[in-house]
Parts: C-alpha cells; sequence; structure tokens
C-alpha cells in the first residue's frame, strides 16, 4: 500500500534537502505517533533522494540498554572514513563529524537519518544536540524521528528539542493521521487485492484508529470483517495464519531486537533463513541490507510481549550463543550481549560483559546507560558481598550522583561503605564518608553532610593518601557554601599541602582543582575578588583539561551563581551559555539544572518576568531533583506569580522555605528570605517583612556574603542594620534611607524592578510615582498596585492604569516580533510569514528565533501558545 497524504511534507523535506546542498544544513525533527508511518515517510524520502544526495540511516533500539552511539555506528559505513579513528573521545568525534559534513568539496549534500530518538541513549542525544546548533552551515540534512506521545516531561529528548528549538536550522515536520477519505482508499485496495474478505466499515475504522496507517492496515489485514480492540489482536490474527516453522522464526526476530542481522540468524533458526520468507512475503517482516526487522515497532512487541517465559530464554540463550561464536570476528557488542544474557539466565556472562558496557556508556558521556548497565550487574551478583561487589557499587553511585538520583546514589554508598568496613580497609571507609557528605549535601541534609565529613577526617588522618586531601577539601568546600571564609581558606591550604607530598595523578589533580574551586568561590563572595576569579577560571581550566567532568561543571555554576548573585549580568550569561553547553553535552545532570535555575534568576533581575517563570517551571517539572537545585527557581516563581499580581505564589513560596530551612545555609536561606519580605510588602504587611528578616538576620551577620546579608538587612527597617557588617551596595544605600541613589545603583546594575521598588518604598511622592510608571512598563502589576495604594493612603494622586494598547508588549518584543508571534499562533510556516511582511525568509527566521528567546520557549508551538494565553497581546 502506497504512501498516502504525505506529499506535502515530502515536498517540504526536498526543499531542505536543496538547502543543504547550498551549505545551509538543516535538522528537520519528524514527529509522529506510533503507527502513523515515519519509517514509511522517511523511507520515500531516502529512495527519492539516494541519486542526489549521500545517505546513512541509523535507528535507535528500543528492546534493550542502547549501545552508546547506535545510529551513529549503523551510519559510519557511509561517512567518511576519519569520522570516528581508534582511540578518539566522543567529543572529538563529534567535531570530525561536522567538519566532515563541512566539506565544500564534495559533490553531494549529506542524508543523515536517525529513527526513534525516543529511545537513544544519551550519547546519541548529544551528538543530536551538538549538529543542531552547527547543521545550519553544514552540506547536510538530517531527519530525527519520534513519538512525541513518549517524550513526556523529564524525557532527555525533551530537553534536546528545547535546546534545539531556537538553532538557526532547526525545523519540526508533524506527521498527521490520515484523512477519512485516505482510510477508505486504502480499504479499497485492501478490497480489491482480497475480493473474499469481508468489506470493512470505513467510518468505524477510521474513528477507531485515528487515522493511524498502521491500525488501519493491521485490521485490514486480520481480515476479520471487524475492528479488533487491540492492535495487537490484529497482529496476532496474521501470525496465526503462519505455519508453525514461521512463526517460531517470528519468535525469534522479535526478540532479537529493532533489527536482526541475518548473519545471527541463521545461528538462531534451526530451518535455516529461508523460513523468513512466509512472513516476509505476509509483510509482516522486512528485509534491507542484510537486516530483517518487523514493518513497525509494534509487530515486534506484539509478537515479543505474550511470548511465554521458557519459550523466551531458550531464544535468548540461543542469540547468546550466536553473539559470543561471532566474537572472534570482530568487536563485541558488550551492551547487546548482556541483555542476551540477563534474559537468558546466564548471570556469568553478564557479570563479565555488563560492566564493560557500563564502562563504555561512561567514557561515551552516556551515564544513565552507564547506570542501567551496573544495576544489571548487581542484579546478578549474588554471591557474598565481597571488595568487587563495592566496587560495583562505588561505580553506581557515581553515576547515579552524575545524573542526579541522589537518594539511589546514597544507598549505593552506604552499602559499599559497609562491606569495606567488614573487610577493615579504612581509606576506603573514609572516602565513602566523603562521598556520603556530599551527596546528603545535594540531597539537603547539611547536618548529616557535616557528621561524615567528620568521619571521612577522622578515618583517614595520618594515612598519607590523596583521599585525605580530598577529604580536607570536603570540609572546605562545606565551609565555602557556608559563606565562611576563614574555615574555607583554612581547610582549602590544608587539602593543597597535603598534596605536596603526593606524586602526580588524576587523583592529586582532582584534589587541586577542587581545592581551588572552594577557595576562588569564598574568596569572590566575600573577599578578593580578582584573586577568587583567578582561583577560580584556573579551576576551570584545569578540570577540563584534565576531564574532569563533575568539578568543572562546579566551576560553572560557581562561577555563575556568584555573577547572578552580585549582579554582574554580562559574565553571569556568558558563563552560563558556557556551562549549559559543558554540561548538556556530558549529561551532567544535576549541575544543568543548578544552572538553569540560576537563569531563571538572571531573567528575573533583568525584568524579563514571564521568560523567568517558564524556565523556573521548566527545572521544577523535574521534580525527583535534589533540593539544591529546587529553591533558586521555586524562588523565582514565587516571586514572578506575586510581582504580577497572581495569588499563586503561596506553594512555591513555603515549599522554598521548608527547602531552606533544611539545608540552613545562607545563600539559600538569603533569597528566600528577601523573597518572603518583598511578598509581604506587596500584600501590605510590612510588619511580616520585618519580622522574617530579623529571624534569618543572626545567621546573615554570622556569614561572609555581603550580597546575602544586604538582601536581609534591607528589611529590617533599622538603618543601624549595617554597622560593622559589609553589605552589598545598593543595599547599603537602603539601609541608609538614601532610597534615589540606590534606585540609581539598581539602573547602573541592569535591575529594573530594583530601581522601581527602591523608588517605591522611598516614601517620597515623585519617587513613588516614577515607581507605578517603571512597573507598569514591566507589567509588574501586583507591585504597581501596591504602590499606588501607598500613594492613595498619603493623599496624593495616582498614575492611572494604562490601557492594554498602551502597555509595552511584557516579554519586550519589538513591534515587528510582536507581528510575527501573532502570525507563529497562526501555525504559519516561515515562508509564509515572510510573505505576509514582504520579508526574506532568513529575516524571518532571525525574527523567530529572538522571539522565541524572548518569550523563554523553546519551540514555536509553545511561543504560539503562550500569545494565545495573554489578552490584550498579540
Amino acid at each position: 500500500m502506497r504512501l498516502l497524504e504525505r506529499d506535502q511534507q515530502v515536498a517540504a523535506v526536498h526543499g531542505y534537502l536543496a538547502e543543504a546542498a547550498d551549505s545551509h544544513g538543516r535538522m528537520v525533527f519528524v514527529a509522529g505517533e506510533a503507527g502513523v508511518g515515519k519509517t514509511s515517510f522517511v523511507g520515500r524520502v531516502v529512495q527519492e533522494a539516494a541519486d542526489m544526495a549521500r545517505v546513512a540511516v541509523g535507528g535507535c533500539d528500543g528492546s534493550s540498554t542502547p549501545a552508546p552511539l547506535g545510529p551513529l555506528i549503523e551510519m559510519l559505513p557511509r561517512l567518511p572514513a576519519q569520522v570516528w579513528p581508534p582511540g578518539a573521545t566522543r567529543h572529538e568525534v563529534f567535531a570530525r563529524l561536522v567538519t566532515a559534513l563541512r566539506e565544500p568539496g564534495l559533490g553531494e549534500p549529506f542524508l543523515l537519518v536517525v529513527e526513534d530518538a525516543h529511545w537513544a541513549d544519551e550519547a546519541t542525544l548529544d551528538l543530536v544536540r551538538h549538529l543542531a546548533r552547527r547543521v545550519h552551515a553544514c552540506r547536510a540534512l538530517v531527519l530525527v524521528t519520534y513519538r512525541p506521545e513518549d517524550v513526556v516531561t523529564g524525557h532527555p529528548l525533551r530537553v534536546v528539542l528545547g535546546d534545539a528549538a531556537t538553532a538557526a536550522g532547526a525545523r519540526r515536520l508533524d506527521l498527521p493521521g490520515l484523512s477519512r477519505s485516505a482510510v477508505g482508499h486504502l480499504a479499497r485496495e485492501y478490497a480489491l487485492a482480497n475480493p473474499d474478505a469481508a468489506p470493512a466499515d470505513v467510518d468505524r475504522l477510521h474513528r477507531v484508529s485515528g487515522g493511524n496507517p498502521f491500525f488501519v492496515t493491521e485490521v485490514l489485514s486480520a481480515g476479520t470483517g471487524a475492528v479488533p480492540p487491540t492492535v495487537r489482536d490484529a497482529v496476532q490474527a496474521r501470525v496465526s495464519r503462519l505455519t508453525p516453522p514461521a512463526r517460531a522464526a517470528l519468535d525469534a526476530v522479535a526478540l532479537c531486537g529493532a533489527q536482526a542481522d541475518m548473519h545471527l540468524l541463521e545461528h538462531v533458526l534451526d530451518d535455516g533463513p529461508e523460513v523468513l520468507d512466509e512472513p516476509l512475503q505476509r509483510g509482516l517482516l522486512t528485509a534491507s541490507s542484510g537486516q530483517v526487522a518487523f514493518r513497525h515497532e509494534l509487530a515486534r512487541l506484539a509478537v515479543a510481549e505474550p511470548m511465554p517465559a521458557f519459550r523466551r530464554v531458550a531464544i535468548h540463550r540461543r542469540i547468546l550463543a550466536a553473539l559470543l561464536e561471532r566474537a572472534a570476528d570482530g568487536a563485541l557488542d558488550h551492551a547487546r550481549v548482556a541483555h542476551h544474557a540477563e534474559a537468558a539466565g546466564d548471570t556469568a556472562a553478564v557479570l563479565k560483559h555488563a560492566p564493560l558496557a557500563a564502562a563504555r556508556a561512561a567514557d561515551l558521556g552516556a551515564h544513565r546507560e552507564a547506570v542501567h548497565q551496573y544495576r544489571r550487574t548487581l542484579r546478578c551478583a549474588h554471591g557474598p558481598a565481597d571488595g568487587r561487589r563495592a566496587d560495583l557499587l562505588w561505580a553506581l553511585g557515581y553515576e547515579c550522583y552524575l545524573t542526579d538520583q541522589v537518594e539511589d546514589a546514597l544507598r549505593a554508598i552506604q552499602e559499599a561503605l559497609e562491606i569495606w568496613a567488614a573487610s577493615g580497609d579504612t581509606v576506603r571507609v573514609g572516602d565513602a564518608h566523603r562521598c556520603l557528605s556530599r551527596l546528603h549535601w545535594f540531597a539537603g541534609r547539611n547536618d548529616v553532610s557535616e557528621r561524615q565529613a567528620e568521619l571521612a577526617v577522622q578515618a583517614l588522618e595520618g594515612s598519607g593518601t590523596v583521599e585525605l586531601a580530598m577529604a580536607y577539601s570536603n570540609v572546605a568546600q562545606l565551609r565555602m557554601l557556608s559563606s565562611d571564609v576563614h574555615g574555607t581558606r583554612l581547610w582549602g591550604r590544608r587539602a593543597l599541602a597535603a598534596l605536596d607530598d603526593l606524586p602526580d595523578g588524576r587523583k592529586r589533580a582532582e584534589v587541586r582543582v577542587h581545592a581551588l574551586n572552594n577557595l576562588g568561590t569564598a574568596e569572590v563572595v566575600s573577599g578578593d575578588f580578582d584573586a577568587g576569579i583567578r582561583m577560580l577560571t584556573t579551576s576551570l581550566e584545569q578540570a577540563r583539561v584534565a576531564d574532569l567532568h563533575e568539578h568543572a561543571a562546579r566551576a560553572y555554576c560557581n562561577l555563575v551563581s556568584c555573577a547572578v548573585a552580585q549582579r554582574r549580568h554580562t559574565d553571569a550569561a556568558e558563563r552560563l551559555e558556557a556551562g549549559l553547553e559543558y554540561c548538556i553535552d556530558r549529561d551532567l545532570d544535576a549541575w544543568t539544572l543548578y544552572l538553569q535555575g540560576l537563569q531563571a534568576q538572571l531573567l528575573l533581575n533583568r525584568g524579563q518576568t514571564t521568560a523567568a517563570r517558564d524556565c523556573a517551571e521548566k527545572v521544577l517539572q523535574r521534580t525527583e531533583s535534589a533540593p539544591t537545585s529546587q529553591v533558586e527557581p521555586l524562588v523565582v516563581q514565587a516571586l514572578s506569580l506575586a510581582r504580577s499580581g497572581d495569588h499563586r505564589w503561596q506553594q512555591p513560596m513555603e515549599r522554598a522555605v521548608r527547602l531552606a530551612d533544611g539545608i540552613g545555609e545562607i545563600q539559600r536561606l538569603g533569597p528566600v528570605t528577601a523573597a518572603r519580605c518583598e511578598i509581604a510588602w506587596l500584600s501590605g504587611d510590612a510588619e511580616s517583612a520585618r519580622r522574617y528578616a530579623a529571624e534569618t538576620w543572626p545567621k546573615a551577620t554570622a556569614a561572609d556574603c555581603p550580597w546575602n546579608r544586604g538582601s536581609v538587612a534591607t528589611w529590617l527597617g533599622d538603618p543601624t542594620a549595617g554597622d560593622g557588617a559589609a553589605l552589598a551596595p545598593p543595599y547599603a544605600l537602603e539601609v541608609a534611607g538614601r532610597w534615589g541613589e540606590a534606585a540609581q545603583r539598581w539602573k547602573q546594575l541592569g535591575c529594573p524592578y530594583e530601581h522601581a521598588l527602591a523608588l517605591a518604598r522611598s516614601g517620597e511622592r515623585a519617587a513613588m510615582t516614577e515607581a507605578v510608571e517603571c512597573f507598569d512598563a514591566l507589567s509588574a502589576t501586583g507591585a504597581a498596585a501596591r504602590t499606588r495604594a501607598l500613594l492613595r493612603a498619603n493623599g496624593w494622586s495616582v498614575p492611572r492604569v494604562p490601557r492594554a494598547c498602551d502597555q509595552p508588549h511584557p516579554d519586550g518584543l519589538s513591534a515587528r516580533e510582536a507581528q510575527v508571534l501573532e502570525l507563529l499562533a497562526e501555525g504559519l510556516p516561515d515562508a509564509v510569514i515572510a510573505e505576509r511582511l514582504v520579508l526574506s525568509r532568513r529575516t524571518v527566521e532571525h525574527h523567530v528565533a529572538s522571539v522565541l528567546r524572548k518569550l523563554g520557549v523553546r519551540s514555536r508551538r509553545e511561543a504560539a501558545s503562550r500569545s494565545q494565553a495573554r489578552p490584550g497581546h498579540p
């Protein structure tokens, strides 16, 4: 049956391929539900492009833990030989691929296809993200297919789609279900080919199938004359008509995965590969380039899932034996072997191959895949607790830590510690306590973290090991996080001194960058700014050179955090962009979320309230993230709601208070207290604002942090609050009652809301009137209403509330950008928008990218939804 109702999409893809031939490459995300025909669509595109492009296709496998960069490995025979030389790192491979795609001397562009990206491993997702940012300058069209229904909130691909949304070369193409007319056409074609089949009820078929081509064809092929309750029934109806040998062969193909290699099947099938002719002729299977696959993944699952347990085990054992027998012929896919070994119940094979697969995944930055493989190994490690089990638990704990699975990491490290304690390995015990200290801090349990840090030092004292140096640096880190400069200096210098007698090596380098990070951050926050920045940047550079991912991520986070807190917007934005790219590319989820929370705060500081709230809410969608990553976005969410007059601020504010109290650090308590005080002021409750500030003030005075201390002091209502305690300049002016100067200082720092707030709190008629105008310009309706109320209470005239048409766009869009947004809301593509506005398509693309950036959204669809949800603005 031919491809129906896809001519428009095919034409669009051919247009993108023509642009790619002119060095304007594109990455097209092809979205469609399971069974809608993504594979058939791509097959037609590939077939028609065969004479005009160099085609390479790779698929993601949902049948097992995916091999890192599996699609790229499948593409390699069609790519230049220099793309992946032996021993190349993942990032070197990425760079080489982009270089190859940019080669101007090639006679034809590349057409690369990544199928089923909803199953992609993290290394493949990093490759997609890497290409999306650079493809616009390549001679390549990259098609990435995925199922939207599988890309739920928190799915890694959803993050990639968001990151790619504003890329110059990224596009999205949706494949909808078939119309009733098309379903009727398929039914007529089937009836002509099968005159004895019962006639189909087209209306019911279209209604129940939703126009899904796979559902339609499977129901028709079942030949029952009615719509089965499930697609599985439709597939099983077809399978039941096969001969017993063909049905047995189909089971083997189903358990091989998304694709089955013919050479492998020759070893697995009792009756030889010719037994596959029958399911091939009946359209259940397809064959191409030595690979056999089900026509659709849903059909494979419909065969595999109900298979009897012992038959399943027997087939997996044959597949495993065939894979191991072929191992001498080339490189062994340890991940695939481990999958079949576990399914076959061969624990020895799992224990041999799963750790190798985990290590390979970790090397490629696919840390979630590494977690899967280590868990698989531990499920099969049923022997007595020993050193090997402890090492596996340690490796699992570290990978869970990197992927923001903190509670799982804690359980793994605790079990490893108990094994080492039983064997008397004091060095490993001490190092485990140090690791537990870090993990409990991430979990928001600072009291436990401090105790674990003490236990680590006690266990390692006198050992003269690099683990002792790291234990010292861990204490320095806790002192830095508590804004204790003296303690940070003391323990940081002790850590560096402990390295003097130790040999060079990776662990020594790790302690050095860790200690410099702690010392530098403490100085930037409260002491010698220039020296602190030098130490922090040195830590970052050395961590990157040594490929110490976690420590480079820490350096980025601390550089950004300091810049955001100190309102150094330009520095913060530059470091934020570099840090996010680094952490996202390496699957460092915990630090990515932390940086995204800081991004939300930066947007709020700059007066981009709506974009800030959207950014914060996207972070908070990851409900399982560490408490330390949630406080910042919760504060942003609460403040953005309160400032705009939305009373839903209470829940995020209460949650932020609970988390900050549990953590107990001024870097959390300061912003949370300042937010509570401001919201109390907005509500007309100045007394509560003073009370909140007074409760936090003892901790603020004990910490070496002028910005957080100032954010609390300004709400105390005490002009002597800053005596003997350094306050950041704008707060010092506020505490002294010099509101006009404070407002001017906030304006110079690029903080429009704080500028208006200082004017509003001045008690002066002219300043408060100006504050109302500033709040109106920022769409801070809650703050404007509070200031108007204060003016009325003093008997002063109040500026009128502006009409919607008088107000500037709340997201800072220009008039032209607002027009583009209005047309985006109509669902129009760039070419049509360009025609409507009499602009070039490239100019429209730039406007669209600017609109997405200012709105803080990652797709045209989100932008359209935002526009439709806001009254009074396009």
